[in-house]
C-alpha cells in the first residue's frame, strides 16, 4: 500500500508539472502578464539603458526603475525559461531566436531573409512571442542577454502570451516574413510550421506575398498580425483589438 501511495503521489506531481507553464510574458516583478510593450530610450537618456513599460495593469507608459540589462527586469524575467534550458535541457520546451542582424558568432545574413527580430518560446500549454527591434539580441547562449550595441538607439519590444494551439499560425506568419532563425530547439512533436522556421527551409513560393491572421492571447485578447514576404514588403506590424 505504501509503495502504491508513493507511486500515486509521484504521478499526481508529474501531472501538475505537465499542466503548469511558466513560459509567459513577465513584468519587472516577475509576475505573469498577458502582454507588454516596452520602449527603450536612446543613449542620450541615461546611457541607453532606461525604458518605458506598459501592460494592461499600468494605465499607460511607466518609466521603469530597472535597466534594460538588469537581471531583475522584464527581459531577464521573460527569458528565464530559455536561460534555464541552456543550463539544463528540459523535455517539452522549445524556442526559436530570429534576427536578421544576429549576435556573434553569426555573420551577415542574406537579404532574402526578412527584416525582423524576435523570440518564440513555448511548451505544450503556453508560449510567448516577443517581437523586437534590437540587433544582436539576445546574445548567443549567454546569461548576459543584452548587447551593449543595443544602447545607442531607441528600441521596441512587444510580448504576447499565447496558448500552444496558436503557434501553428505564428509559425506560418514567421514563414511569411522569412525569419532568420539563428538559434533554436523545437521538439519533433511540436507544430511542423515551427520546425520549418527553425530550419530556415520554408517561405512563400507563390502569391499572395502577405498573410493577415487574428491571434488570440492566453487571456482572450485579439491581436491581428500582418506578415509580408520580401517580394511584397519586409516587416510585420500589429493591431490590438480590445476584447468585447
Amino acid at each position: 500500500f505504501k509503495m502504491a501511495l508513493i507511486g500515486f503521489l509521484l504521478s499526481v506531481g508529474l501531472l501538475f508539472k505537465a499542466c503548469y507553464s511558466d513560459v509567459k510574458c513577465k513584468n519587472d516583478k516577475g509576475e505573469d502578464v498577458d502582454w507588454f510593450i516596452v520602449y527603450k530610450l536612446p543613449k542620450k537618456m541615461d546611457g541607453g539603458l532606461s525604458y518605458l513599460y506598459m501592460d494592461e495593469s499600468t494605465g499607460g507608459w511607466k518609466l521603469s526603475k530597472e535597466k534594460i540589462s538588469s537581471e531583475n527586469g522584464f527581459l531577464a524575467n521573460t527569458l528565464k525559461p530559455l536561460l534555464d534550458f541552456y543550463v539544463r535541457k528540459t523535455e517539452g520546451f522549445g524556442y526559436i531566436l530570429y534576427n536578421d542582424q544576429p549576435p556573434p558568432p553569426y555573420s551577415t545574413v542574406s537579404s532574402s531573409f526578412g527584416h525582423s527580430k524576435g523570440v518564440v518560446m513555448l511548451d505544450r500549454n503556453l508560449g510567448l512571442w516577443l517581437s523586437h527591434s534590437t540587433p544582436k539580441f539576445p546574445t548567443y547562449r549567454s546569461r548576459d542577454i543584452w548587447p551593449s550595441s543595443g544602447n545607442e538607439n531607441a528600441q521596441t519590444f512587444l510580448c504576447v502570451t499565447f496558448p500552444y494551439q496558436q503557434f501553428k499560425e505564428i509559425g506560418l506568419q514567421l514563414q511569411y516574413i522569412h525569419a532568420y532563425s539563428f538559434d533554436s530547439d523545437i521538439p519533433t512533436t511540436f507544430h511542423k510550421e515551427l520546425q520549418c522556421v527553425a530550419q530556415r527551409s520554408c517561405y512563400p513560393k507563390r502569391e499572395p506575398w502577405f498573410r493577415i491572421k487574428r491571434l488570440n492571447s492566453a487571456a482572450g485578447r485579439s491581436f491581428t498580425s500582418f506578415a509580408k514576404y520580401t517580394r511584397f514588403k519586409d516587416g510585420e506590424c500589429w493591431h490590438h483589438t480590445q476584447k468585447k
